[in-house]
């Protein structure tokens, strides 16, 4: 079963923003929204509260929520992983 993966805009702005500060990142950051369009809740991923998910990109973490009705995934937040 498949899911539509919407990027909300502020995720997409943040993402952009990470061109220049972690370019290599972009291409986890892109693998792991391929992957939530075959699994909404990928091993790693991890429950944020009831309807949303965190799920780590390489040096990125997506939070995402999950509409199970519409079955559509809203990535709505990127951050930069500090370690």
């Amino acid at each position: 079963m498949t899911w539509e993966v919407i990027w909300e805009p502020g995720a997409l702005d943040t993402a952009a923003g990470h061109l220049k500060d972690a370019p290599e990142a972009l291409d986890a950051l892109i693998e792991a929204a391929r992957l939530l369009e075959t699994d909404s809740r990928p091993p790693g991923s991890l429950a944020w509260g009831t309807e949303h998910r965190r799920y780590r990109a390489g040096r990125l973490r997506v939070l995402y929520r999950i509409d199970p009705e519409k079955h559509i995934i809203h990535i709505e937040h990127i951050g930069l992983v500090v370690e």
